[in-house]
């Protein structure tokens, strides 16, 4: 079917457009939104570990290999926190490049090409870790950049085939070693391939079986641990069906709204030869391509990071609102009427991500005071230290004392059973073992009740109490006290005689 040829030109489309890339712009230039979250702190403490020649147990514990780390610290050590999201920030527009080449290859159009990077560049998710100094973006960019050249190796033949094959298999299997939660898509790439391509297809899924398994092979033990601690333990069941749908909803009920009409658009225009047409199929696969991470949290009703995850759902169904809408303005000749509904929806789209943006810039305490105030504090090799959030102050302390005179408090074995028990962290305060003691009451904020009270009986002044409320995004804790402690006794046994701290 012949599509009409336009008879208006799209200012108004154009300008909502402008628009929309302006408010994306601005977000994103925001680097102080916050403070530091925990995860920022933990890795950017890890990268300047790294990049010192020192060591640290990163596999047993965190979901990505160590280049992140690498990646994110040298940010960090041009420009502290706000270098490295800005670190984050170009990996954000890799992303977008990704997009870019994959829609090209998707719909052979270069208008829906772009409107597909400029629907991306305006969601919460994708502009929020564009500006988060953390793996997510990393994770994205690779696995972004991997699917045009999959799909142009599917299309080729010869030498050329083969040198997409191995940009799509390297740059996949960054992803995945990036963030591990990736690797749910590697059996889905390679089922798309061995349709399109049956040589491909298997090439594919040997190359990376190859490239995952050697991972897997060199970083065995590490791993196994973090199967048993975070898996089986942190990331199990922390919230009920009813949460998970409803986040799920916000963010992805205006696309997959979209997306049905994309779906009914191809039935109005084919009737029954609807499924032989390449684009109804298309959409389809996008469609599985998008739900498989949503479907991930929904069964193990798990809310740790699943607002950040959503961003693969929503890249996925990008494309397709991109293809609708600029169908929509073809098939109606650009005339103002239809400029109008498609800036309308474009508009709305920014207003309604700039409402998620702001629940997520707000959705963890600000420790920006306790930074302030531990600037102001006497550190060195004598001091220690137990934090609720142990990495902001092994990133505030690096190089000031040593590492293991900093606890986490949920983490002490102080009678050396190796058991890292309640009653540990207790007997610690009570023989005033830790000069310094911060709460934030966000992991556990039931402990912290008998702690507090030890403190108060043991002689620790309270330094800072600040109160704190956040948006219900990250954690099903919205409100809590930040609290620095300071000990003015000296402890029972002297540091360096303390075998917790050698």
């Amino acid at each position: 079917m012949a599509t009409p040829k336009p008879s208006n030109t799209p200012y108004v489309f154009f300008i909502a457009i402008a628009c929309g890339v302006l408010f994306s712009v601005a977000m994103r230039l925001m680097l102080s939104f916050n403070g530091g979250h925990i995860d920022e702190y933990d890795y950017l403490f890890v990268g300047k570990q790294l990049l010192a020649g020192e060591a640290w147990g990163t596999y047993f514990y965190i979901f990505g290999s160590n280049l992140n780390w690498y990646i994110l610290g040298i940010g960090e050590s041009l420009g502290g926190l706000s270098g490295a999201r800005a670190v984050a920030g170009l990996f954000g527009l890799l992303s977008l490049v990704g997009m870019y080449r994959f829609a090209r290859q998707l719909f052979d159009s270069v208008a829906v090409a772009w409107l597909s990077v400029v629907l991306l560049a305006i969601q919460a998710t994708h502009i929020f870790i564009s500006k988060f100094a953390t793996y997510d973006i990393i994770a994205l960019a690779f696995f972004s950049l991997s699917l045009a050249p999959l799909l142009r190796a599917c299309r080729q033949e010869g030498r050329a085939r083969y040198l997409a094959l191995l940009a799509a298999v390297v740059l996949c299997g960054l992803a995945v070693t990036s963030k591990y939660i990736v690797v749910v898509y590697v059996p889905l790439l390679t089922l798309v391939a061995l349709w399109l391509s049956p040589v491909v297809g298997v090439w594919f899924g040997l190359g990376m079986s190859v490239v995952l398994g050697a991972y897997v092979g060199w970083h065995w033990q590490d791993l196994q641990g973090l199967y048993r601690v975070q898996i089986q333990g942190t990331h199990g069941v922390n919230a009920n069906y009813a949460f998970i749908l409803r986040m799920e909803t916000l963010y992805l009920a205006l696309p997959l709204l979209l997306w049905l009409g994309a779906l009914g658009w191809q039935v109005w225009r084919w009737r029954a030869q609807a499924l032989r047409d390449r684009t109804t199929l298309i959409l389809l696969v996008l469609l599985v391509l998008a739900l498989p991470l949503a479907a991930y949290h929904l069964h193990g009703q798990n809310m740790i990071s699943l607002f950040k995850h959503l961003v693969y759902g929503l890249f996925f169904l990008v494309p397709v609102m991109a293809w609708l809408l600029w169908q929509g303005l073809q098939h109606f000749q650009f005339k103002p009427l239809a400029q109008a509904v498609a800036a309308v929806l474009v508009l709305g789209m920014a207003w309604l991500n700039h409402g998620f943006l702001r629940e997520m810039e707000t959705a963890y305490p600000d420790v920006r005071p306790i930074i302030t105030t531990m600037a102001t504090l006497p550190l060195d090799e004598n001091v220690t230290i137990a934090s609720e959030d142990p990495y902001l102050m092994r990133y505030l302390a690096f190089g000031q004392l040593p590492q293991n005179h900093i606890k986490e408090l949920g983490w002490i074995d102080n009678n050396r059973d190796g058991k890292y028990e309640k009653k540990d962290a207790i007997e610690a305060v009570w023989d005033s073992k830790f000069t310094y003691v911060f709460l934030n009451n966000l992991i556990q904020p039931k402990a912290n009740q008998d702690l507090r009270g030890v403190m108060l009986s043991r002689g620790y002044e309270k330094l800072v109490e600040i109160p704190w409320q956040t948006a219900p995004v990250m954690s099903s804790r919205n409100s809590g006290v930040l609290e620095l402690y300071k000990s003015t006794r000296p402890p029972r046994i002297p540091t360096n005689d303390d075998a917790m701290f050698k």
